[in-house]
């Protein structure tokens, strides 16, 4: 089985914006709809799960699922007050089939086919897959007071995306791990690496952007609109 966990529980205070980032219209359709339209066209996809505020339960069936014309079915889920507390809720409504999650950011609406099956692929590796971008600038470690203790090898340094992409046993289990020890962390694979396993990395996709700011969302309709310019050429 093959399943998707879309969480899109933020509540965009960086957006700045009276509607939560996730539901801020793109080009007329709602951003975690793009993203849900992304994951639909997968042929190989069996579950989606999209975890959001408690709150927007039933509007989001109404004004963002009752809307669009979905391949799958989408499980609602309500989020919890940590992102790693809505993904496990996710991944608790998968159940317990075997197979593989991928995790990924419902703010993030330029996934493409080809870097689902890359992850897809990578993901029997180690059990966990996830895409990184390599870093262009110098990167500095800083202490709290902002002096540079550091400079990085940025080869051996990338940016990382979603979606983070699991064995169900392996991130069952490390979130439970994680859990037990109360530790706290912004992505899935974190969650892994305390735990103690392995996570694989693939190469990223510079268009796979996370939309938090209002900048960002200017980009996303450039990044669109040469989607579309490249789809009707």
């Amino acid at each position: 089985m093959i399943g998707a966990v879309i969480v899109a529980g933020g509540s965009g205070s960086r957006m700045g914006a009276s509607v939560k980032k996730q539901y801020l219209n793109l080009t007329g359709v709602p951003i975690v709809a793009h993203t849900l339209l992304a994951f639909d066209r997968h042929p190989d996809l069996e579950r989606m799960v999209l975890v959001v505020p408690e709150d927007d339960l039933a509007w989001c069936q109404a004004s963002i699922l009752g809307p669009l014309s979905l391949d799958h079915d989408v499980q609602l889920v309500a989020g919890g007050r940590r992102r790693q507390d809505s993904v496990r809720n996710g991944l608790a409504a998968i159940g317990d089939a075997d197979g593989t999650v991928m995790i990924h950011d419902g703010v993030r609406p330029f996934v493409r086919l080809a870097l689902m099956d890359a992850l897809l692929t990578g993901v029997t590796i180690s059990g966990g897959c996830i895409p990184g971008i390599p870093a262009t600038d110098t990167v500095k470690q800083v202490d709290v007071n902002g002096m540079v203790v550091r400079t990085l090898n940025r080869q051996q340094i990338r940016l990382v995306q979603t979606p983070q992409t699991f064995s169900l046993s392996l991130i069952r289990g490390a979130h439970q791990v994680a859990g037990q020890h109360e530790f706290s962390a912004t992505d899935d694979a974190s969650i892994a690496e305390f735990a103690g396993e392995k996570v694989t990395v693939v190469p990223g996709d510079p268009d796979n952007i996370k939309i938090t700011t209002p900048e960002d969302l200017l980009i996303a309709k450039a990044i669109l609109a040469r989607w579309h310019a490249t789809d009707s050429a």
